[in-house]
């Protein structure tokens, strides 16, 4: 059994080390401390380490995977991995709460507001309005395009149903997100002032693709690619776009094969 290879063992988390000792013990070696002590012998005493970090900070949710373990509820470890899933998303702090908070706040805003035409429950027809007003834009927003892409925005998501009030709250979203789109201000001019062809293209490519207020994942790597340039310039660019006030840095990326995150940022002019 020595060809299974651990994920968690040499990463920070150790209560995840933990948890996964605990699995691969239990769903692997029939429970013997022993089998997975000869297994591993490199982490028989960091092990117990591990599991005094669990006792002393596990949450509910690890607890709750714990007791599935040694209640044998999870028939493989693939079974173990999509269990812990939901805690290797990366939880809200700093700015990417406050983000989250406001969010939602606008959203409660939004529906006292708009009363009987706030739509509720159609997030990715909102998503998809988003690429549909940066067509709109870059065609010179055109009423007859407009029109058409509206209805076919309606046909796409099933929302053939909504009322009349409803389908002017749409309207009005794209509509104002077009507006974004053709939209020139103080920010564009400081950063056309820097005369960094580098600095101005990734912002071109940021505009292009999202309107003012839209948040967004932006990897090294992605960035690079359209952007051109080398990795290494990536970060200085876009800490300059963010001093210039054209982003927000909501919450920082993370590297790693097991927790790997994208930079969230926010465009914000």
């Amino acid at each position: 059994m020595k060809d299974i290879e651990p994920r968690f063992f040499d990463t920070e988390n150790k209560i995840l080390a933990h948890l996964e000792w605990e699995a691969i013990r239990i769903i692997h070696f029939d429970g013997s401390h022993t089998d997975i002590a000869d297994a591993y012998p490199k982490y028989e005493q960091p092990q117990n380490f591990w599991m005094q970090k669990y006792f002393d900070n596990g949450s509910d949710e690890h607890h709750g995977i714990k007791s599935k373990i040694t209640r044998k509820e999870y028939q493989s470890l693939h079974d173990f991995y999509e269990a812990l899933k939901p805690l290797l998303k990366p939880k809200k702090k700093g700015k990417a709460l406050k983000d989250a908070k406001h969010r939602t706040a606008q959203a409660s805003y939004q529906r006292e507001q708009l009363g009987d035409g706030f739509i509720e429950g159609k997030p990715e027809l909102f998503k998809d309005a988003r690429d549909v007003a940066k067509y709109i834009a870059d065609m010179g927003k055109d009423e007859a395009i407009f029109t058409d892409q509206l209805a076919q925005l309606l046909f796409r998501h099933k929302a053939l149903e909504l009322s009349d009030t409803q389908i002017q709250t749409l309207w009005n979203f794209l509509d104002n997100q077009v507006e974004k789109h053709l939209k020139l201000d103080r920010v564009e001019a400081a950063i056309l002032d820097e005369d960094n062809k580098n600095l101005y293209f990734m912002w071109g490519k940021i505009k292009r693709e999202y309107p003012k207020g839209d948040t967004f994942t932006w990897t090294t790597k992605e960035a690079a690619a359209k952007c051109g340039c080398s990795r290494t310039n990536i970060a200085p660019i876009m800490k300059k776009l963010e001093k210039l006030g054209a982003i927000t840095l909501i919450q920082p990326g993370k590297a790693g094969a097991n927790s790997p995150r994208a930079a969230l940022y926010r465009r914000d002019a």
